[in-house]
């Protein structure tokens, strides 16, 4: 009798295992390997990239894949000076590209070690006006731990937002039933008062004139959480608002309650982390000013479906293909994830993430990273990933905005420095202050500023559809009017 065994699953949370096909090896030692090495989709030089990071893979059989469709373009390696800039330069590099009809909006996808990590791809594709979709998750503004935390702050910014208040009147569960919460509701209506104002009143115990209204211990709970955010909203006008924020989540021992050490729960957790990175921005400016710009964002609807860019996690990304694929964040504690770094095989896993998203590339492949990570004003350092020093020099072109090589070792790739000649260096600026220029998405803008950076010019341009923009004359195609 024969069969045949297809060695297909890569992730070890869908139950891949390595010890399986040496298992079956050994079990069946006349068995005849095949290795299908014929790529139909990705272009030779994503390919090399691919088997470069792979075959550092511990207890795999090394393949040479190879395909028909030419050696297509470099690899573009892009290092920004922050995340903000790393958003940027994806929004803007699929703008263009899709303007000068190289690729349409659906060809291209933004991949990303976390679902927290679409936050600040969202905002920028919002605020370029651009629709895009995300696959596997719901937009960063709608997820249920998002929620919960914005509407604690809008809660104590005002007591009388009633949507909030019935999100989180039982977050975590403190025992308030939907006949407490009616009965909660009732009163209000009854006294001509908002349920927010009722339940302050609920702290007060016994003298509170509603206390009366609820049956049996019905309103214990209910004066519990109204005494906890009556010292919240007394505590916040002399807090900033990460320290509001920093409140909430400790007095709720919320991280608890979200993560339950489970993959999900993490990412949960990190969604928190997230909201609070935009919340230390705020260190200076008021409650009412974050909860402002959170309704700015949070209120427009550019997710859509059909030909537009697609968002997505790694994980999510298997099985798919796009003409042209981003994959940002690649530094060591976000890919890999610092939560792989003490167990071999969860950086193996990490390792295979990598592999799974450059193979998803069928004719541009992009790789992006940030200098400092964490929102303005409390950015940290960060290395760059360890799989960067994987890819062979001469598979890379792009540049640095630093200036300098992307890790301190003994042994590593200069991504600053493309392999190949380059153009003669820029020396003059090509667009003045006052200048209008034309661009293929936006429209006409006006340049407010120039300067050169390494070899090429930085030109800022406000335009009127989309704001002020930071673009690469190189890559902008900007015609002057």
């Amino acid at each position: 009798m024969g069969g045949i065994v297809v060695h297909n699953s890569i992730y070890r949370w869908r139950g891949a295992d390595w010890r399986n096909v040496q298992r079956f090896e050994a079990d069946f030692p006349d068995a005849q390997v095949i290795l299908l090495e014929q790529n139909y989709r990705s272009r030779q030089n994503i390919l090399d990239a691919a088997m470069s990071v792979i075959d550092r893979a511990q207890h795999r059989r090394k393949k040479k894949l190879h395909t028909e469709r030419g050696a297509g373009e470099k690899i573009f390696f892009y290092e920004a000076p922050d995340d903000y800039a790393e958003a940027s330069f994806v929004v803007d590099t699929i703008a263009q590209l899709v303007a000068s009809k190289q690729l349409e909006p659906g060809d291209c996808a933004v991949m990303y070690r976390t679902n927290a990590m679409s936050r600040l791809l969202e905002e920028a594709f919002l605020a370029a006006r651009l629709p895009y979709r995300l696959v596997g998750a719901q937009r960063f503004y709608g997820r249920r731990e998002v929620k919960d935390i914005i509407s604690f702050l809008r809660l104590i910014h005002n007591p009388a937002d009633e949507a909030s208040l019935d999100r989180v009147i039982n977050v975590p569960k403190r025992g308030i039933g939907d006949k407490a919460l009616s009965t909660l509701h009732m009163a209000a209506r009854q006294a001509n008062l908002s349920a927010g104002t009722v339940l302050l009143d609920l702290a007060r115990g016994s003298a509170s004139p509603f206390w009366d209204q609820f049956t049996g211990r019905a309103a214990l709970p209910l004066a519990d959480f109204g005494a906890t955010l009556a010292n919240w909203k007394a505590a916040a006008p002399a807090l900033t608002v990460p320290e509001l924020f920093d409140r909430i989540v400790n007095d709720l021992n919320y991280k608890d309650y979200i993560d339950d050490q489970s993959e999900e729960g993490k990412d949960r957790w990190e969604n928190v982390q997230e909201l609070k990175r935009l919340a230390n921005e705020y260190a200076t400016r008021t409650l009412e000013e974050f909860l402002e710009n959170i309704a700015l964002v949070s209120d427009q609807d550019t997710i859509a479906e059909g030909n537009v860019p697609t968002l997505l996690t790694l994980h999510a990304a298997k099985g798919l293909e796009f003409g042209a694929v981003f994959i940002v964040g690649l530094d060591d504690g976000i890919l890999p994830h610092s939560r792989s770094f003490d167990e071999p095989e969860a950086m193996e896993e990490e390792r295979r993430l990598f592999y799974v998203g450059i193979t998803r590339a069928k004719d541009r492949l992009y790789l992006l990273r940030a200098v400092q990570r964490g929102g303005r004003g409390y950015s940290e350092e960060q290395l760059p990933s360890r799989y960067l020093d994987d890819l062979p020099a001469d598979l890379i072109q792009g540049r640095s905005r630093t200036g300098r090589s992307l890790r301190p070792r003994e042994t590593h790739t200069t991504w600053a420095r493309p392999s190949e000649p380059r153009a003669a260096r820029v020396v003059e600026t090509r667009f003045r202050a006052g200048t209008r220029v034309q661009h293929a998405a936006w429209g006409e803008g006006i340049v407010l500023d120039s300067r050169i950076d390494g070899d090429d010019e930085l030109v800022d341009v406000v335009f009127e559809s989309v704001g002020i923009k930071r673009l690469a004359a190189s890559l902008a195609n900007l015609k002057i009017v």
